[in-house]
This record gives C-alpha cells, structure tokens and sequence, in this order.
C-alpha cells in the first residue's frame, strides 16, 4: 500500500450505491472486490462499477492480499463480529452506522483495531454535511455564546424501510433509536464537542408495522452542562428535520441547507453525493497518513453510549447516565 488504498465492499444492499461511488471517484482508492451473500446481488454491483473480483464469503475478501480496507455495508447486528475479523486480518475498516448495537459490541470492535494498529471510522455521514459543519464552526468560534440548550427534531413519515432486518429489533436494534437516532444523537454531541451525561428517553409504539418503538423523545444533560432534547417520529405527516441550539449571546437553526444565525439567512448548499466522497475521503487519508479520522471508533464510542443510555431508560423508566456505560 503505497498511495492508494485497494477496497472491498462488504454488503451490497442499497447503501453500497452511495459508497461505491464515492470510492470511484477518488484516486486515492481502486475497488477490487465486493461481497455479499446474494450473489446476483454482488454480481450487479460488481458490473455497475467494474469491480473485478466478487465473493459471497466476507472471510474470503478478508484473505485477499489486494485488499488494504474494507467497507463495512451489513446490518446492524453484523458490524462487530465482521469489524472484528477485518481488524484481525489487517484491514482498516469503514464501518456504516449505527457502530454496532450495543455498548459492548463498540468496545469489541475498538479494541480489536487498536490491538491490529488499523484505521477504524464509523460512516456518520451527517457529520461531513456543508451546514452541520459551518454551524459547528460558528458553535466553536463563539457565534452564540456558551451553550445552554440543544432541540433537535426528526419528524416525517415513512414507510417499510424495504429491508426484512431492519423490522426485527434484535437485528436493527431498533430502527427508529439507532438506525436513525444514531444520527441524531451523534449531530448533538458532535455539534457540541460534548457527551451525554444524564439520559432519561420515553418511548411510543404507534404503527403496527415497525414492531418496536416508532415515537421516541429524549433529554439529555451534557458534559458541557448544557441541556439537550431529540424528538423523533416516522408518523408525521408534517416534516421537520433540523436542530435548535440556544446559546448565551443568540441562537442558530439548522436545516439541510441552511442556517438561521441570530435572525440572519444562511445559504449553505448540499450535495450528498459530494458529501459521500468528503466522508470516504478522510477516511482514506486517515489511513494513508496513519491518523485518527473524523468519527473514529473511539469518538463515535460517545455516541453509542448516549444510544445505550436512551435503550435502557425506556426499559427501566428511569434516567441513566451514560458516562458511566
């Protein structure tokens, strides 16, 4: 491995569309074999993106000399177990989110990267969004003072997510809390440079159709004291996705492409699939430069343990604190 890194895509499903071409894109990355159970599968993504080796096996891939990296593309419950064989094998790892399902499965993959010595980054691909990175910026230079509040909302509506894993909690983890909360709470704690401390959550199961909570809002104290609520329904028919944060000297509202600072406009445009290849860059460079990338394994852990916390609180109807987990 000199000064491009050779990837095998490990899961073929509909998030590998948004992977793979970002990895094309970038000189600093050639694929050379994708994996999936379903060969026909496999075999379609492989001829989409001239990608010449295919294996339905990820242990296979993982003996491939060719490959220096792999992506990290399967359901939730599979990500520690094929993150641990990767690590074990030498490969640095790109990892989707959520990191795993629960706290215990995180710490087994941190560990097992950091006793091979390989790169492991986790895919919060909100993180690598023009507006979410601008706001952090202004967060970070003052623009509003300390913070003291942070209300984050998710509401839409939306139907089957078209994969048979993710309606089984015990494989998704609960694709309301972690397949989209993993996103949600990350945005917090990222925004914030902070981790969550007290968690209390409550929970709803409205539609049939998600077996598992559907309906979910969360309150949170922060490490830097500042208080913090993420509020998130797929029932809505009246949509809203953005984040509140309220400070000593003003406010900011954040939305996909803009940013509403202390009463003025800001036009921040977004292009997703430009955000995907900002993400698979940094993690390339991480690896050719042998750094830590943004949303390692390590910084993700925050994240991870603020998603345990809300699980266990709306299990046990009593607040947790997450820095403890």
């Amino acid at each position: 491995m000199a000064d491009q890194l050779g990837m095998g895509v490990i899961g073929c499903g509909s998030i590998a569309g948004a992977h793979l071409p970002a990895e094309q894109a970038l000189d600093e990355i050639a694929t050379v074999a994708v994996c999936d159970l379903d060969e026909q599968a496999a075999r379609q993504r492989a001829e989409e993106f001239e990608v010449a080796t295919i294996y339905r096996d990820y242990h296979d891939l993982l003996a491939d000399d060719n490959v220096d990296a792999v992506a990290i593309l399967l359901p939730h419950h599979l990500h520690r177990d094929c993150a641990v064989a990767a690590a074990q094998a030498g490969k640095h790892i790109l990892c989707e989110k959520p990191m795993a399902i629960s706290i215990a499965e995180t710490d087994d993959m941190i560990a097992a990267a950091e006793e091979a010595g390989v790169v492991l980054m986790i895919a919060q691909v909100l993180r690598f969004r023009p507006a979410n990175i601008r706001a952090r910026e202004l967060i970070r230079d003052g623009a509003i003072g300390e913070v003291k509040n942070v209300i984050r909302r998710r509401y839409g509506k939306s139907g089957d997510p078209g994969r048979d894993w993710a309606l089984k909690p015990e494989e998704a983890g609960g694709w309301v809390l972690y397949g989209y909360g993993a996103h949600e709470i990350d945005m917090i704690l990222w925004l914030n440079d902070a981790e969550a401390h007290e968690v209390y959550a409550q929970a709803q199961r409205n539609n049939p159709a998600w077996h598992d909570y559907d309906e979910i809002s969360m309150e949170m104290r922060l490490s830097n004291e500042a208080i913090a609520s993420m509020h998130h329904t797929v029932n809505s028919p009246v949509s809203a996705w953005d984040c509140l944060v309220i400070g000593t000297q003003g406010g900011m509202l954040i939305e996909s492409e803009r940013i509403l600072l202390n009463g003025e406009t800001m036009e921040v445009p977004l292009d997703g699939s430009a955000t995907h290849r900002v993400q698979t860059a940094e993690f390339a460079a991480a690896v050719l430069e042998g750094r830590e990338p943004e949303a390692s394994g390590r910084d993700v852990r925050k994240t991870m343990a603020a998603l345990e916390a809300a699980k266990l609180s709306i299990a046990q109807g009593r607040v947790v604190d997450a820095s403890e987990l």
